[in-house]
């Protein structure tokens, strides 16, 4: 019997590993546009970050073991640099960006639905006079406009129809009845109002040394509140009286100066009316106090 041997045959695969037909470069590349992607977008968000979630991130950072042992901001955090801060952790707009943005938004709201509502008023005494055959006579006499501080009515006298007889605060018909017709409207408004009360140029024989045309102006504009309360207005939604005698003037060409004796109603917006409220408000130490802030350095 003979003997066979047994032929181990091992086949070498010839190829090229490590030449440029091989697929490592790929992941290499991969992992380096995965890096500058990465890269780009940090520091595209740096750039649209504010300055307060800078601050998280940079604290993050800095203390990153502290921070995940101990928890820092987090997303239900109204501090957190994250979008979404909150109690509500599903919230999509952030708690912080609510408050600041938001509340800014809200107020512009109030403002102009406020000022939609004045304007509103300001159609209401139109239509009233307009209708009105008794007071339809009287519209000329009015001058309505929307102001920085409120809606402001003007009740002026004229040839015909004199409101204020010179040097008197003898209300005339014609003045009553403008008073009467505007105190259900006034009192249908939540705002509160100033009156204040004008002369024409004209002076008293003793100057300002005796009775002037502040005092004047003055009587003039109670006679006046006196009168809407009698209307029906709530004499709590007067806060103030001014006596302007004869500093502020019409400047107008279309009124003679017989129309500087008028008074003058202003529904207060908002803001005028927290500002007039806090000032009534101050006491002696707080007016100081405020003077001392409004002294030029």
């Amino acid at each position: 019997m003979k003997d066979k041997s047994v032929r181990i045959i091992i086949k070498k695969k010839s190829g090229h590993g490590g030449g440029h037909h091989g697929g490592s470069w790929k992941i290499a590349y991969a992992d380096f546009m995965t890096a500058m992607m990465a890269l780009f977008l940090v520091m595209w968000l740096i750039s649209t970050s504010t300055p307060q979630e800078l601050k998280g991130i940079a604290e993050y950072f800095r203390t990153p073991l502290i921070l995940g042992q101990n928890g820092g901001k987090n997303i239900s955090d109204s501090e957190s640099p994250i979008p979404g801060g909150g109690d509500d952790v599903s919230q999509q707009i952030g708690e912080e960006k609510n408050s600041v943005s938001n509340s800014l938004h809200n107020e512009l709201e109030k403002q102009q639905l406020e000022k939609i509502q004045l304007i509103e008023t300001a159609k209401k005494i139109f239509e009233m006079f307009e209708i009105d055959p008794r007071l339809k006579k009287l519209a000329p006499n009015l001058i309505v406009e929307l102001t920085q501080m409120g809606l402001r009515i003007q009740i002026l006298a004229s040839d015909d129809k004199p409101m204020f007889d010179v040097g008197s605060t003898t209300i005339d018909p014609d003045m009553q009845e403008i008073l009467h017709a505007l105190a259900p409207i006034l009192n249908s408004l939540p705002n509160k109002i100033t009156l204040s009360g004008h002369t024409d140029e004209r002076q008293y024989t003793t100057g300002d040394r005796g009775y002037s045309n502040w005092e004047l102006s003055a009587d003039r504009a109670n006679a006046s509140r006196r009168e809407l309360i009698v209307g029906g207005l709530d004499s709590n939604k007067i806060i103030r009286i001014i006596a302007l005698a004869d500093t502020v003037s019409l400047n107008n060409p279309n009124y003679s100066k017989d129309a500087n004796r008028r008074i003058s109603i202003l529904i207060l917006n908002k803001t005028a009316q927290q500002y007039i409220e806090e000032e009534n408000n101050m006491t002696g130490i707080d007016f100081l106090r405020q003077s001392q802030q409004l002294k030029p350095e």
